[in-house]
């Protein structure tokens, strides 16, 4: 294993001596402290997880995204309905190694991308085809988002639950760590780095419900539970400073729109920025709620529902299906949320199962 690294933005000089001495079963080098300036104050906003920024270069993708196998596209590494030939999807973004050592190992080191907490580190290997992980929570414009960092070879000492960070400071070393059969070969180590958001902070009880003998090794933070954003877009925003979240997130092609009968729903008091709000909100109390969903289940859009006896109305169901965007689902199919019946659209079980776990009320 590589060196295991302190919390701290590393001098140049180190990073070389790293990048050159730390083969896969070197012993770890302890690090003396090092006193080191003020973070940059630029830091609300997201920032490149290692050194490789080819995102930016005209046709640069072919250098920054590691694709899943020789002769494979690049796209094979970006975020989407990328693997399977569309059928499944990839939620984060595959960042190719620069550094590597004697032995081939990559050495790049992986840091915070924004200022934020940590909440969750999985260094059991088994646990997880993310091998290694790290996932940070973040405010951006006060809304909840978080980063992943995952396939690292090393979690950086003093790393733990709870302990804020700022931007850059070194969370590991890339690596290809992961839990599945055929492993990652040397030459394809990468990040595989997500931003997105966390659907319900109650998400443990909705499994163990849903799923009566399964095991969640991740909490809250189970990747059922965490729907990722195209992380390269908002890079690429964020350069030329023209990233916002809610509008971000506004301008979303929606794939469905659904009616819940739910009067309260966690994401609307996590998320109230994507509420589009009425007049009547101030007299009429909620009694249900119209939810615009992107392909990968995210709800982009809500509008609180007033009059009395919808649920009547519609014959008893928590979930009704209005609209769907034939085009967003024909480009990108691989959540398979919705499907068409004869000549009426439907919601699959995954999506039954995404409303179910957004319209989760754990019991009391």
């Amino acid at each position: 294993m590589g060196p295991r690294l302190g919390l701290m933005r590393l001098p140049w000089l180190m990073v070389l001596v790293l990048a050159t001495g730390c083969g896969k079963h070197s012993e770890p080098v302890p690090t003396p402290p090092i006193k080191l300036p003020a973070a940059n104050p630029q830091t609300s906003k997201f920032h490149f997880p290692t050194d490789n920024r080819a995102l930016l270069r005209v046709d640069g993708e072919t250098d920054f995204f590691t694709p899943t196998g020789p002769g494979r596209p690049w796209r094979s590494g970006s975020f989407g309905c990328v693997r399977n030939a569309g059928t499944r999807i990839h939620e984060g973004i595959d960042i190719r190694a620069l550094q590597r050592d004697e032995n081939g190992e990559a050495t790049d080191l992986v840091r915070a991308s924004r200022d934020g907490k940590v909440v969750h580190i999985n260094t059991n290997i088994a646990a997880s085809n993310y091998g290694k992980y790290i996932v940070l929570e973040h405010d951006a414009e006060g809304l909840p988002v978080y980063t992943l960092y995952a396939h690292l070879n090393t979690v950086a000492d003093g790393l733990e639950v709870g302990r804020s960070v700022k931007t850059g400071d070194t969370l590991g070393i890339l690596g290809r760590s992961t839990n599945t059969g055929d492993g990652i070969t040397k030459a394809r180590a990468h990040l595989h780095f997500e931003i997105g958001l966390q659907i319900h902070s109650q998400f443990q009880s909705w499994f163990h419900h849903w799923y009566k003998d399964g095991k969640n090794h991740h909490g809250a933070w189970n990747g059922m539970n965490l729907l990722g954003l195209d992380a390269a877009a908002i890079l690429r925003q964020e350069e030329a400073g023209k990233f916002n979240l809610v509008s971000h997130l506004s301008k979303q092609p929606m794939l469905c729109r659904v009616r819940i009968h739910q009067a309260q729903l966690e994401w609307v008091e996590r998320f109230p920025k994507l509420v589009t709000q009425t007049a009547r909100a101030e007299t009429l109390p909620v009694q249900g709620w119209e939810v615009d969903l992107n392909f990968n289940a995210i709800p982009i859009r809500l509008k609180p529902l007033y009059a009395e006896g919808l649920k009547k109305k519609a014959g008893g169901v928590r979930f009704e299906l209005l609209e769907v965007n034939d085009e967003v689902r024909r480009k990108h199919p691989c959540r398979s949320l919705v499907f068409k019946k004869g000549a009426r659209w439907v919601l699959t079980t995954k999506g039954l199962r995404a409303l179910d776990l957004l319209a989760w009320r754990a019991r009391e």
